[in-house]
């Protein structure tokens, strides 16, 4: 039985319209039937939710098969383990209990069989003399009255257990014990033994096991005071009563609390009433009196409908006829249980004075914008269009191996869409156009746009084109203010009623840039040199100004690129565009941008990626297995060490023996050891006699000797070379256990590879770190889709950084109607809740720098205002505990790359310093007259697009050369070039190659 929620989980039932020959589909583990594909994704997903629960062994965290997997492996360890013997008493003392917990359960029923055998359960008998022996109970002893001791009494404890017998003073005499009949196969002998004698196996009856038991075996309803009740397999099995009593029916808890509570508020009423105060009101008695006779009526009705387990009117467990009140006062209900986290902006505010750290913002023009309560205008980047150029730094950035482009900075991004010089030109404003271009006609002229975005596309032909532009504009339209700025036009809106605004039927020459020659035949030629580019844009938008979301945008920016007063030249839309405000640049790059993602190219890349993504998880999961194998036999080698390190520990040193030891033993032949030294001839012959005699016995004890010395030096040599053997055994295994250590090391390395290269291969979409209370977004872009400084092989590889920035998004206007611009009534009961409505609390929450919509855009780069944030963050709310999970755990690597761009911000702005007085002073050598130009330089314009001269020899805005045969392609001055081993061609940061053209 899987939980969720503390729940069992409720299989769907079958749909009713089901034929034949209709297609369903199966759920695996549950056997539902889905009619449709989306229906059973969507329960696909809620059954993958790691939200499950074991019921047998309590494990959470798991998905719904993994919790069936665990719960059929745990059912069948405890059928195995638990003993047979104990399951019917244990189950017949459980059934309909009404403890409340199952860990009061658990205790409750293992302290009153922690004492109590039955017949045919093993135990472990111990014997006054000190043997202890397994056996078998045969049977309990009955308790048989006995004579007691004079003014002694006796305390019953059960009917199969021996008394309690209490002395005059009342000290207890003799403890309740019990006695069993105990067969012992050692000794093929019975025993009659007490229970302070026997003991059960300690791994088998413990509290675990007996807990996993009862899970397993026990369920019950999910109101409050419910009975456990026994399974109904097993119920039948061990003949248990299935019929619940009545008293313990949830109807009959809640009329008899009914009845308790009214009783309490008649005493309470009748206590003060003085005058009713000797009896109760003759109403009241008669209710309480009709109360009871409901109850009895229950239980009448409950016995003569006796039933058992195949009475034919006996009712299920969950099948409970429900009884009619009458009672008019009811109980208040209880207040309602607070379960963590809850929608964020229904927790009370803080009064600690805490609010969220002051937000950062890219311009200084920006952020006075925010302070003056926005009622000034850009001249530089503006708020809105920071979103777009995120949006786009980032698709180039995440798909820059199909638009061919070296990873670049966002810093440098934006020097370079503010960039207005014409010579030099900036190589990293100019690539970017291109490239976007390339990838929309591939260079036969065919469009690489799918559908629904192709027809968009559709080229006119020249005379077509002509035409419409005669006509293309029935109604008329206002033109700009003949001495208007940029900055103005950027912000003039095409307004239909403006009566002084004079009227024509052109605002721009976009159809005579194109001179006849349309923007897919220039882009297929790759003619981006010399304005090229400029009016293959100019060309696109005014294609796309057909469409009702972009004609706006599209008409601000063809009226500053091909005005209606000026030439119809390349030069002019060089010249425009080099002029062109900002923010007109964002948008046009930004619409072209957004175009290019429904290419071919680009869905190739999204797929080889997937593919990349499923080839690095197969590798993952090899490593991951190769890690566990390496991991279970280090544990193996490492306990072979410990059990052999006592016999290969050094040596303590050894005392010298004092004993002087003989090497010469053929000298005792001529000693005399009795101390008979006569030269008598007459004694010579027996001197002689007894000298031989004793000589043959040194003589036998000297070989005894050289015989035990022979076997203790054979002893010796067999100990030193078993423990050299050992010494050998263990040194091998120090060895071994090293060369795993390295091992897992190298597996754990190539498993963070994999995790690194499926965090750069998941290219499909940004992922949000998360929102908080008021819905603001937050994001972190090298979260996945590139590395987190950017390309190794890139120019700017060295910078050490790609965006260095936590930014942060506005808030929906969706979710802003829904959660913070809340209705009239709804700000007043939020009021009345809080004392402040939402727009109140936002304010007060959030400080001075408060972004209004998702249009606005601000970053914290500051480590200690990152910490702040997550400090600020309260986890008791749903948004905001997810977001500050992901803060968290992304927080060492966002705060490592900000200090790297905090410490290349410094270094550089020494840098210029240093080339300023060196400018100044005009006094420096050759070498240090380099350095200052390289510092004076716009930091933009060192930025070299190799990845284009490593795979096309050539940048997308210079003209492709003639190939030459046999001759490699030209590549970027000092950038390396990565080759495949097994190819031999260049490689991406997934390890591949792509060719997407």
């Amino acid at each position: 039985m899987v939980l969720k929620g503390r729940k069992p989980v409720v299989y769907l039932p079958v749909p009713k319209d089901i034929t034949d020959n209709t297609e369903v589909f199966e759920m695996r583990g549950t056997g539902e039937v889905f009619m449709d594909y989306e229906s059973y994704l969507k329960r696909y997903e809620w059954l993958t939710e790691k939200k499950f629960v074991d019921a047998v062994n309590g494990k959470s965290g798991l998905t719904f098969w993994e919790a069936l997997d665990s719960e059929a492996k745990s059912s069948d360890a405890i059928e195995n383990i638990f003993p047979a013997v104990l399951k019917d008493p244990i189950l017949r003392k459980v059934q309909f209990s009404t403890i409340g917990r199952i860990d009061e359960l658990v205790n409750v029923v293992y302290d009153e069989f922690k004492k109590d055998f039955f017949p045919g359960e093993s135990v472990h008998v111990f014997f006054p003399d000190g043997e202890h022996f397994w056996g078998q109970i045969r049977e309990k002893a009955k308790c048989v009255l006995e004579p007691l001791p004079m003014n002694c009494t006796v305390t019953y404890m059960a009917s199969d257990r021996f008394p309690m017998i209490r002395g005059p003073d009342g000290t207890i005499q003799r403890p309740a014990f019990s006695r069993y009949f105990v067969r012992v196969p050692e000794t093929e002998n019975e025993a009659l033994v007490d229970d302070k004698h026997l003991r059960r196996d300690k791994k088998i009856f413990t509290k675990q096991n007996l807990r996993s038991f009862l899970r397993n075996s026990l369920q019950r309803e999910s109101w409050q005071g419910a009975p456990w009740l026994v399974k109904e397999h097993l119920a039948i099995q061990y003949r248990l009563p299935m019929e619940i009593p009545a008293h313990l029916m949830q109807d009959a808890k809640l009329l008899a609390s009914k009845v308790h509570i009214h009783h309490k508020f008649t005493l309470h009423a009748l206590g003060c009433n003085n005058e009713a105060s000797e009896r109760p009101s003759v109403e009241k008695s008669e209710e309480i009196a009709r109360q009871q006779q409901e109850i009895a009526r229950m239980q009448q009705m409950q016995q003569q409908h006796p039933g058992g387990p195949h009475h034919p009117v006996q009712q299920g467990y969950h099948q409970q006829q429900p009884i009619q009140s009458r009672m008019e006062i009811r109980p208040p209900p209880p207040p309602p249980v607070i379960r963590y986290p809850i929608e964020d902006l229904d927790l009370p505010p803080k009064h600690d004075g805490m609010t969220r750290p002051q937000l950062s913002f890219f311009t200084e023009e920006q952020k006075d914008y925010v302070m003056a309560g926005r009622i000034i205008s850009f001249e530089d980047v503006s708020l809105e269009s920071m979103g777009l150029m995120l949006e786009v730094w980032n698709t180039l950035n995440v798909q820059c191996e199909v638009y061919v482009l070296d990873s670049f900075t966002f810093d440098d991004f934006v020097d370079a869409m503010k960039y207005k010089e014409t010579d030099p030109l900036c190589e990293l404003l100019e690539e970017v156009h291109c490239a976007v271009l390339s990838v929309l006609v591939d260079k036969n002229g065919k469009s690489q746009v799918v559908p629904p975005m192709r027809d968009v596309v559709t080229e006119v032909d020249a005379t077509s084109s002509d035409a419409h532009d005669d006509s293309e504009l029935s109604t008329p339209q206002p033109d700009a203010p003949a001495h208007s700025t940029r900055s103005r036009l950027s912000h003039v809106d095409l307004a239909y009623d403006n009566p002084r605004t004079p009227t024509t039927d052109k605002l721009h020459r976009a159809t005579e840039m194109l001179a006849g020659r349309g923007w897919k035949g220039r882009t297929a030629a790759r003619d981006y040199k010399d304005g090229g580019w400029q009016i293959i844009i100019i060309g696109l938008l005014h294609q796309l100004s057909a469409i009702p979301m972009w004609k706006a945008r599209c008409e601000n920016i063809l009226v500053e690129l091909a005005p209606y007063d000026g030439p119809s030249t390349p030069e002019t839309a060089r010249e425009r565009y080099a002029v062109l405000d900002v923010n007109l640049r964002i948008s046009a790059l930004q619409i072209i941008t957004m175009l290019s993602i429904s290419t071919t190219p680009i869905k190739a890349f999204l797929d080889t990626c997937m593919d990349d993504m499923t080839e690095v998880r197969k590798r993952k999961i090899e490593h991951q297995r190769e890690k566990k194998i390496c991991f279970e036999e280090l544990q193996i080698k490492d306990r072979d060490r410990k059990i052999l390190w006592p016999q290969n520990m050094p040596d303590s040193p050894k005392l010298q023996s004092a004993e002087p030891v003989s090497t010469n033993g053929d000298g005792d032949d001529t000693i005399e050891t009795n101390g008979a030294g006569s030269s008598d001839p007459d004694e010579e012959a027996p001197s002689a006699g007894r000298s031989l005699r004793r000589a043959s016995d040194r003589k036998r004890k000297r070989d005894e000797d050289a015989v035990r010395r022979e076997k203790e030096k054979a002893e010796k040599a067999e100990a030193s070379k078993e423990k050299n053997k050992q010494s050998r055994e263990f040194k091998k295994l120090v060895k071994d256990i090293a060369e795993l250590k390295v091992q897992l090391e190298e597996h754990e390395g190539k498993i963070q590879e994999c995790d690194a290269d499926l965090r750069e291969a998941n290219v499909h979409r940004t992922k949000v770190l998360g929102k908080d209370r008021f819905c603001n977004r937050y994001y972190w872009f090298e979260r996945n889709g590139q590395p987190f400084g950017g390309l190794p092989s890139s120019s700017t590889a060295d910078y050490g950084y790609a965006n260095a920035r936590l930014w942060v998004q506005g808030p929906d206007e969706l979710e802003a109607d829904g959660f913070i611009n809340l209705a009239p009534e709804d700000q007043k009961q939020y009021r009345a809740r809080f004392g402040m409505t939402t727009t109140e609390r936002r304010k007060k929450e959030e400080g001075a720098t408060c972004l209004l919509n998702a249009q606005e855009w601000a970053f914290y780069d500051d480590e200690v205002r990152l910490d702040n944030l997550i400090s600020w963050l309260d986890d008791k709310g749903e948004r905001e505990k997810k977001l500050r999970k992901e803060l968290v755990e992304w927080r060492e690597k966002i705060v490592k790359y900000m200090n790297v761009h905090k410490k290349f911000r410094e270094q550089e702005a020494a840098q210029k310093v240093e080339a300023e007085e060196e400018a100044a002073t005009r006094v420096s050598t050759r070498h240090k007259s380099l350095e200052g130009q390289t510092a004076g330089k716009e930091r933009c314009l060192k930025w070299t697009n190799g990845l284009a001269y490593q795979e096309q020899g050539h940048l997308h805005s210079q003209p492709e050369k003639k190939a030459v045969p046999k001759s490699r392609s030209k590549q970027a001055k000092g950038v390396a070039t990565l080759v495949s081993r097994s190819t031999g061609k260049p490689v991406t940061r997934q390890g591949g190659s792509y060719n997407f053209k």
